[in-house]
């Protein structure tokens, strides 16, 4: 990218972007669609999250799309360095932004570390670093600043940073990184012709489809592989099926690459112009919309928590409020369902809160349909309202430090305890 963005126009750079990180996605993202159907495990698509702007936490469908949005947020700040004509001080805003990164660690030993951030919250995450320093590369190569045998300390330096060093588990991993690309920059190039060239070509060419697609690709060989499988055979098994969907996925990628690049190659400048401003349009606009909604979000759960520690429940007969289910994870964690509405305010939101000895230790808002329910009640109105809950209790709450305590906190303020059916007990 550092090489690219000097000798390619702006427009025609994030139009180039574009096209290679968002047609895969999407068929990826429409394979594995059908996959999930047709294996009974159904799943929604987030729209704002395929828009791979930073909106916060959202249900990214194939759980690999939020590295995605660093990168394109990377290339989107890139193309509107260029359009501005700045293009020639790239390197120095790098620089700077990586100063942004760095500087408050060094000063508060504050690591910012979100996998899901906002627009405003983006610039400082520490996810970045590999984005920024492999722009300066070139650069840095340039200027004779990699010295040949580099090759020789990435490696020990990389495992040393990913393995021994504690801290950060995205600084850590970003260190080996930026030391292997450098040392990858200075080491020879292996010969195509060589066996092991014509195999790294062909996982080259694949790695953008292992990537989009391995995740869920595990999640569908769990569902499918019988449970008392020895752990070797399912890791051999997911990785060879990994890599076989992603050379045969690899084809339509490589083509709908090429049909792309060459649709761009012969497009009016005044045309690649109009895409290029109309995505960052959309992409800040989507992102400006999230920052607001989610803000309000989290403004509306810091109340609810403070409210549910101050204000004493009370009984109200419009409030159908109930937990109906208790679960356990296999690693402890206690999974809590339910429901909270007000009959006569059906709009109103509401956060539900487990509480232990004056201590919150769960909280989320109510985002979850229950047509059924609805039905149940002759309230076919409310099916498409959002009542219901699902709180997750981490292994570290013992029941034996006293008893859980389920709240609900209305919009309005209200504090309500709900009910438990007779089959539920929150401990034992």
């Amino acid at each position: 990218m550092g090489e690219i963005i000097q000798r390619e126009d702006p427009a025609r750079f994030l139009a180039s972007r574009i096209a290679r990180i968002y047609p895969p996605l999407l068929l990826v993202v429409g394979v594995f669609s059908i996959v999930m159907l047709c294996i009974g495990l159904p799943r929604s698509i987030d729209v704002i999250g395929l828009t791979l702007s930073p909106a916060g936490g959202r249900d990214y469908f194939l759980a690999v799309e939020w590295t995605l949005v660093y990168e394109m947020s990377y290339y989107t700040s890139l193309a509107g360095l260029a359009l501005l004509g700045l293009r020639k001080l790239a390197v120095w805003f790098a620089g700077a932004w990586i100063c942004l990164i760095i500087g408050p660690m060094l000063t508060t030993g504050v690591i910012r570390d979100s996998i899901t951030p906002l627009a405003s919250e983006l610039p400082f995450q520490v996810a970045n670093l590999p984005f920024l320093f492999g722009f300066m590369m070139p650069a840095l190569a340039r200027r004779g600043l990699l010295p040949p045998g580099l090759i020789f300390v990435a490696v020990p330096a990389a495992l040393f940073a990913a393995y021994v060093i504690p801290g950060d588990e995205r600084l850590r991993s970003a260190v080996p990184a930026i030391l292997l690309v450098a040392a990858a920059i200075r080491s020879p190039k292996a010969l195509p012709n060589t066996v092991i060239g014509r195999i790294g070509e062909k996982m080259g060419d694949a790695s953008y489809m292992l990537y989009l697609s391995h995740a869920s690709l595990l999640l569908v060989i769990g569902n499918l592989i019988p449970a008392e499988a020895p752990a070797f055979i399912v890791w051999i098994t997911s990785i060879a099926c990994a890599i076989i969907l992603a050379l045969a996925l690899a084809r339509a990628d490589i083509e709908m690459h090429r049909r792309f690049k060459a649709l761009i190659a012969v497009a009016p400048s005044r045309r690649l112009t109009a895409v290029a401003l109309g995505f960052m349009a959309s992409f800040v606009g989507v992102a400006t919309f999230s920052e607001i909604h989610v803000r309000a979000e989290r403004d509306a759960r810091d109340r609810a928590a403070e409210t549910v520690l101050v204000v004493p429940p009370i009984n109200d007969p419009t409030v159908r409020a109930e937990v109906d289910s208790v679960d356990r994870f296999p690693d402890g964690t206690l999974v809590v369902r339910g429901y909270a509405i007000d009959l006569d305010d059906p709009d109103l939101g509401a956060h539900v809160a487990i509480v232990q000895r004056g201590q919150i230790v769960a909280l989320d808002k109510t985002r979850r349909m229950r047509a059924a329910l609805a039905r149940s009640w002759s309230r076919p109105e409310i099916a498409g309202i959002r009542f219901g809950f699902v709180l997750l209790v981490p292994t570290s709450v013992d029941c034996k430090r006293g008893d859980l305590e389920v709240r609900v906190i209305l919009d309005d303020g209200r504090v309500l305890a709900p009910h438990l059916a007779p089959s539920v007990r929150l401990c034992g």
